[in-house]
């Protein structure tokens, strides 16, 4: 995630920001493998349906209406121009739809793929796993980690406004799922650790244990917001995805590309009966005739009426969007058509949804890395007073910098900081280990996230990323809009609480609380950063059957992915590293399985 600063209080596109920022997808738990062309801005805002309300935001109005749906298109039989038969219809290829293209084809049933892009769709990297055998090369299989402290704490961070079901079968089942995931790839190397020199042979499609061996400084169980060590990553997830969608292909599933999802088909008893596609460029329409459908379309950050309606806060605080899934003509693909088209056949959308706001830290730079990572140093806004217990994880720290002034903080550090990091949590954004060399340049772009050298705050500082100087007095007169005084009274009492070794006022771990005494001086600005997703959809269950706005089924509709709701609530959970991505592998597989059996 990249660190941009917000000079209009509007909705802004992603897709300009895209070869800047494009490494900083990951930074949430999605670091892009491979990406698509850019958008230029003017298809970019066309894409999003601008509606030109910028200083306005929406949600419900309290009349029941959805003002982003519109109206169903209403398709006659003389616009088809092709008809196909099929037993599963997967509607996008991206981490869900093609682990459900595999085991329905797999399964034995007809599968048609339609993904609106020219390519599948692969924009993250790392896997929450729980499990498995091939966890339990690592020492993390079957029964690492308790489940019970797993799904409360997930439980806990969506405020219960998720289904315990669909995490509780996550939990049980992503061990095996990875198994038969990466089963596909014949050619997948196994870093034996974390940052294992890997053979030549081997680096361009290799994954690797997040945290293994676990730093000694860390534990996880004595955390108020602990990172589980449990998730993988990947040099390639492209890569891997491709041999499982190749896998799909010969089971016999067919895949058109630049072909979109545009309406269900529904029978007199309100199953479904097939889907309206139609191919980009083209007029008519594909009918395709099926009794279960997969709506796997991602999420809606692309669709500026949609962000105005589940996520007005994302709107009015100005947060830009991040997101490189784009088709050939540079036009946004997660727009909520699968939304759309669930909520025209009669389908629940949940009430509770969850921006994926993952603050990596002052001054990220083109990787998307902050300067000195997320890292609890001491931050202060531009009032010069201290403001929360900096040792939080990105997502509460990005809530916690859209409060102040500006919506700007400054982040703190000296000079001591190569020994420091080491005290830092081994969690998603912190810079917890130092080198004195760079990384091979091989290196997957998620294992970088947690390593700094003195090369990179060199760099940071020349590129104007992080202001450095000798004394804290030079500092803070470097920073515009600063209240020195009150800054210098702010930084007298931190280190009097550090020394005292108790942070009697906002009561941090006494392990990071580290004085500013040693010069040279760094402050790395920290404005808010980017939305790298908005995730809600339609109600659904661990089967992942949909729900009508009644909570009945809809026979033969399935969601999974961003499109499946009763994942996440209110903010993106911190406690597991790519965790959408391992639910949408997961739950892409038992779609699949499921559609293909009519269950």
């Amino acid at each position: 995630m990249s660190e941009m600063n917000v000079t209009r209080r509007n909705f802004l596109s992603g897709a300009a920001l895209v070869s800047a920022a494009i490494a900083g997808a990951g930074l949430a738990g999605c670091a892009p493998q491979s990406a698509a062309p850019a958008a230029s801005s003017s298809s970019a805002g066309e894409a999003l349906g601008a509606t030109g309300a910028a200083n306005s935001t929406v949600g419900f109005d309290g009349t029941g209406t959805l003002p982003w749906l519109g109206e169903a298109p209403a398709i006659s039989d003389d616009q088809v121009e092709e008809e196909l038969t099929a037993d599963v219809v997967v509607v996008g290829l991206g981490a869900a739809g093609v682990p459900a293209a595999r085991a329905a084809a797999e399964a034995g049933a007809k599968v048609v793929c339609l993904e609106s892009s020219s390519h599948l769709n692969s924009v993250a990297s790392d896997m929450a796993i729980f499990g498995g055998q091939t966890q339990a090369q690592w020492g993390r299989g079957d029964g690492f980690l308790d489940k019970k402290m797993v799904v409360n704490m997930h439980m806990e961070e969506c405020s219960h406004h998720v289904s315990q079901s669909i995490i509780s079968r996550y939990y049980d089942e992503s061990g095996a799922a990875l198994d038969w995931f990466v089963g596909a790839s014949k050619n997948l190397y196994m870093a034996p650790e974390s940052y294992a020199e890997i053979p030549a042979d081997a680096q361009a499609n290799y994954m690797f244990p997040y945290m293994y061996p676990m730093p000694e400084t860390y534990d996880y169980n004595k955390e108020d917001l602990p990172c589980y060590p449990t998730s993988v990553g990947f040099s390639s997830l492209a890569t891997v995805m491709a041999d499982n969608l190749q896998a799909a292909v010969d089971a016999g599933a067919e895949v058109r590309y630049s072909t979109k999802g545009v309406e269900l088909i529904l029978n007199d008893e309100g199953a479904v009966a097939g889907i309206y596609a139609q191919a980009a460029g083209s007029d008519g329409y594909i009918k395709i005739t099926a009794p279960s459908v997969i709506l796997a379309t991602g999420d809606y950050l692309g669709n500026e009426d949609m962000m105005k309606f589940y996520a007005p806060e994302c709107v009015e605080n100005g947060i830009n969007i991040l997101s490189i899934d784009l088709d050939d003509e540079g036009n946004y693909t997660n727009v909520g058509e699968g939304h759309k088209m669930g909520a025209w056949a009669g389908a629940a959308i949940e009430q509770w949804h969850a921006p994926m706001i993952h603050h990596m830290g002052g001054g990220a730079g083109a990787d998307g890395r902050g300067v000195i990572g997320n890292n609890g140093y001491l931050w202060l806004n531009l009032r010069g007073k201290r403001f929360m217990n900096e040792d939080l994880p990105g997502q509460q720290l990005e809530n916690q910098v859209e409060l102040q002034p500006q919506r700007k903080a400054y982040q703190f550090f000296d000079a001591s900081w190569p020994e420091q990091l080491a005290y830092f949590p081994a969690a998603h954004g912190v810079a917890c280990i130092y080198r004195d060399e760079p990384l091979p340049e091989y290196t997957a772009s998620g294992l970088r996230i947690n390593v700094r050298t003195p090369a990179d705050i060199d760099a940071a500082v020349e590129e104007g990323r992080c202001l450095k100087a000798d004394t804290i007095d030079e500092l803070l007169g470097m920073i515009e809009g600063m209240d020195v005084e009150t800054a210098k009274a702010s930084i007298e009492r931190y280190n009097e609480l550090a020394r005292a070794g108790e942070d009697t006022d906002f009561f941090k771990s006494s392990q990071r609380l580290f004085a500013l005494e040693n010069g040279p001086f760094y402050a790395a600005e920290c404005g808010c950063v980017l939305t790298l997703g908005n995730l809600g959809g339609l109600e659904s269950d661990e089967e992942c059957h949909v729900y009508n706005t009644d909570r009945e089924l809809i026979p033969g509709l399935y969601a999974a992915g961003a499109t499946q709701g009763g994942r996440f609530a209110v903010q993106y959970p911190i406690s597991l590293k790519g965790l959408s991505c391992g639910m949408c592998m997961v739950y892409g597989k038992i779609a699949g399985e499921n559609a293909a059996a009519g269950k």
